[in-house]
């Protein structure tokens, strides 16, 4: 009986080497796929274009020339756990108007300047707001405006609450989240931020918080990719060690 060459040899330990690439290539390939897209998505688009900077310009602040504020005194007396005060001016009712804005431990408050009274936005405030902050020359119709009290949406953190939701009808569906007692506009979203969102989530695989880079799951499939790649490479050297088989002429 003759003995099995070197060259068979390395063929049947390269067969077992193989077929655990094979199944390993099965289980871990599609996450690889999905890093890979799911990265190419968040470097193509630059950070400042997902946050939304390009939607918004600075609302004026200047106080109108005629406004006569109450001495800062009152204020403190009104409003003795103040923390900060600050006097700036706000969009109401369509015109700039002076107003104090309360820094508590807990709250922020706004103030109408002359009388001290509380400062409560009603939806056609929150809309002329809201289209103040919209950078575009031609802004948008608007699609729907919402109060958000108990539930918020899933593309923004719950601690946000109550808070306004604008929503246009533009080309990347833009919302802006708008706060009921400042009227300041908190954050804002469009379609490539959600688009992000979701390749986030895919990249650092946590499919519910999307905020957990160090979860079991990643590590598990982070070590299983490793393998991979062994495997990949002891291949490579079987390949290369193995001998050019000759055709004969």
């Amino acid at each position: 009986m003759s003995q099995p060459t070197q060259s068979t040899k390395l063929t049947q330990r390269s067969g077992r080497w193989r077929v655990w690439h094979r199944w390993l290539s099965l289980f871990f390939g599609v996450q690889m796929v999905l890093w890979s897209i799911s990265g190419a998505y968040m470097v193509f688009f630059e950070l400042s274009f997902i946050h939304g900077d390009h939607l918004v310009r600075p609302v004026a602040q200047q106080l109108p020339v005629t406004a006569q504020p109450a001495p800062l005194n009152d204020v403190l007396k009104a409003f003795p756990r103040a923390r900060e005060i600050t006097l700036q001016s706000t969009l109401i009712n369509g015109r700039m108007v002076p107003t104090y804005k309360i820094f508590g431990h807990r709250t922020t408050q706004l103030i109408n300047a002359q009388t001290l009274e509380l400062l409560q936005f009603s939806q056609a405030d929150i809309t002329a707001i809201s289209n103040a902050y919209y950078a575009a020359t031609d802004t948008p119709e608007i699609r729907s405006v919402e109060y958000l009290e108990s539930q918020a949406p899933s593309e923004i953190s719950s601690s946000l609450l109550p808070v306004w939701q604008v929503n246009y009808d533009d080309f990347a569906n833009t919302s802006f989240y708008i706060s009921p007692r400042t009227g300041e506009l908190l954050t804002k979203r469009h379609d490539f931020w959600r688009g992000f969102d979701f390749m986030w989530m895919l990249h650092i695989m946590d499919y519910e918080t999307r905020e957990n880079i160090t979860s079991w799951l990643l590590r598990i499939f982070i070590l299983g990719t490793g393998v991979l790649m062994v495997t990949g490479m002891v291949l490579l050297i079987f390949t290369l060690r193995q001998k050019p088989t000759k055709v004969a002429s």
